[in-house]
């Protein structure tokens, strides 16, 4: 296993990590990555060395030290491993999933691959692990998202070069509307125009659904970071990007859409459907 303090720069725009870093990754089992720095620590250089070499890492993504005895982490994790398991296997051999909810969400998609469950765990085909965590992730067929998906809990941004605002918690809910897998309509009132002006500074691919996640931690809390995107009984999409999906497995659940944006957009309250059949955990 490999642990080290590196001082990054605020803009990580093109930053590369130290070679003697880079050497300690390519020989190690495991790397461990703790970050307050914005996502994509998982898609830089570092991931990509090790992950060529064969190697496997976790992500601590922006978790304060307490988090380590609260929320997420106290979900019990061979429980945790094993129900994102199921959820994933059931997805990937299905047709279509479903996700309503309540609060107008009836959004369908069509799949083409294999869901990956993301649970803490470094895997060994994706090399990847997160905490905290809890997800069946996958990378719908493109252009088969259909319907309403009612963005109500958390939203956030990953840029893919650059940076830019956040979304956080939603003040109210954000409405949108798909066709033929892409974003045709969003309204609602302070957070769907945060999220426009995002939309509106990115490249035409982010108007593209490339991700439907389905939240499988039972401890994971409703907050303002990445923990809210894990919740069981919610859902997220992403707007954007979806190659990177699978991490050195990208080339297996990864999807076709290339974008500097990655938006993910987290609704409550959902009942997943899968080839019409309500899941149940």
């Amino acid at each position: 296993m490999t642990a080290a303090v590196i001082a990054s720069p605020a803009d990580m725009t093109d930053y590369h990590h130290p070679t003697p870093v880079i050497a300690a990754v390519e020989r190690a089992d495991l790397t461990i990555v703790a970050t307050t720095i914005r996502f994509p620590r998982a898609y830089d250089d570092l991931s990509e060395a090790l992950y060529a070499a064969g190697k496997r890492q976790v992500l601590i993504n922006n978790a304060p030290l307490e988090d380590f005895t609260r929320g997420a982490a106290l979900a019990e994790p061979k429980a945790l491993r094993a129900s994102t398991h199921a959820l994933a296997k059931a997805v990937s051999n299905a047709k279509q999933v479903r996700v309503t909810s309540p609060n107008g969400t009836d959004l369908t998609v069509g799949v083409c691959r294999p869901c990956l469950p993301l649970t803490g765990h470094a895997e060994d085909d994706t090399g990847f692990g997160s905490f905290p965590s809890g997800e069946a992730m996958s990378s719908p067929e493109e252009g088969t998202a259909c319907g309403t998906f009612v963005a109500d809990a958390f939203g956030q941004v990953v840029y893919l070069g650059g940076g830019g605002p956040q979304l956080g918690l939603l003040e109210d809910p954000i409405r949108m509307t798909f066709e033929a897998g892409r974003l045709t309509d969003l309204t609602g009132g302070a957070a769907a125009r945060r999220l426009q002006a995002i939309l509106d500074a990115a490249d035409d691919q982010a108007l593209n659904l490339g991700e439907l996640g389905l939240g499988t931690n039972p401890a994971a809390r409703d907050i303002g970071h990445v923990e809210n995107k894990f919740r069981r009984d919610t859902a997220h999409i992403a707007l954007g990007d979806n190659h990177l999906i699978g991490w050195r497995g990208a080339d297996i659940y990864g999807g076709t859409i290339v974008s500097n944006r990655h938006i993910d957009l987290v609704a409550n309250g959902i009942t997943i459907h899968i080839d019409g059949t309500a899941w149940q955990f």
